[in-house]
């Protein structure tokens, strides 16, 4: 090939239509990020800003350091901490009960479906049917707001989520192992014990770290539910912004940030385990 061959075969391929496509796609890229993640980087910035009401560009760390003294942000941070805690063991069993029950109980043809969706239909429900629905039936029972109910709707919030992690583990789960511990005498519970729940313990530990992560960021049932001294973190913080906003919020903002970002890659990398 002459030099004049490569010169026309370079221009040729520099003027490819498809490079702005190319072009295109990345602009697309780039701003669909900066319309996810813009919000949050303002938070960020806003955190570390001396300005109370609009950026200054001057750099403090005072509002993490006067969020000390906030011990109304404390109470609320421990105490989504608690919920989301109890939150996260009792959906933990319930999603391992219902997954099994789902895939490995032997339905009725048009009964299984149907308890699927029974399942996973509340995932396709606004969130604040279950608010509403919860604060008219605890009124009616005389218990009111507090943390059972607030523990009791995050429960019906995240069991089917991880209802979904655990029972994509079982699904997946190579039962000839089972098989091969009953053959060499093992029971069904040591079975269960020694061979089942090592298997799923990636989707156990994965779903319980989801349920966690979705009950500590709940607002609206949380909202509903929530009083009596029992103010979960988001709806302490939703009442500080509703008059004017405090600096302090932008820090713990950040720090409910960088808790949940730590605690959904830790379930993600389990859930990849």
């Amino acid at each position: 090939m002459s030099v004049t061959d490569s010169i026309r075969d370079r221009v040729r391929s520099d003027s490819d239509p498809n490079d702005g496509a190319g072009s295109g796609l990345k602009l697309a890229t780039v701003l669909t990020y900066l319309f996810l993640y813009g919000p949050i980087l303002v938070v960020v910035l806003m955190s570390f800003d001396a300005g109370r009401y609009g950026l200054r560009w001057d750099f403090t760390t005072e509002w993490y350091a006067s969020l000390a003294t906030r011990s109304d942000l404390i109470d609320s941070l421990w105490l989504s901490i608690q919920i989301g805690i109890v939150v996260m063991i009792i959906s933990t069993v319930l999603a391992v009960v219902a997954a099994f029950g789902l895939s490995r109980f032997d339905w009725p043809k048009r009964k299984g479906p149907i308890a699927t969706y029974l399942i996973f239909v509340p995932l396709t429900l606004p969130i604040i049917i279950y608010g509403i629905g919860l604060f008219v039936f605890f009124t009616q029972l005389g218990i009111g707001r507090g943390f059972l109910p607030i523990v009791v709707g995050h429960v019906l919030y995240t069991l089917p989520f991880a209802t979904l992690v655990v029972g994509a583990g079982v699904i997946d789960l190579d039962r000839t192992l089972e098989e091969a511990a009953m053959d060499l005498g093992a029971d069904p519970l040591t079975t269960f014990r020694e061979v089942t729940l090592p298997a799923l313990m990636p989707n156990i530990l994965a779903a319980a770290l989801f349920s966690f992560t979705l009950s500590f960021d709940e607002f609206l049932i949380s909202f509903f539910v929530s009083g009596g001294g029992a103010v979960p973190l988001p709806v302490r913080i939703w009442g500080m912004v509703r008059a004017d906003i405090e600096p302090e919020v932008y820090a713990i903002s950040v720090v409910v940030l960088l808790i949940s970002i730590a605690i959904a890659a830790m379930a993600t990398r389990l859930r990849r385990f």
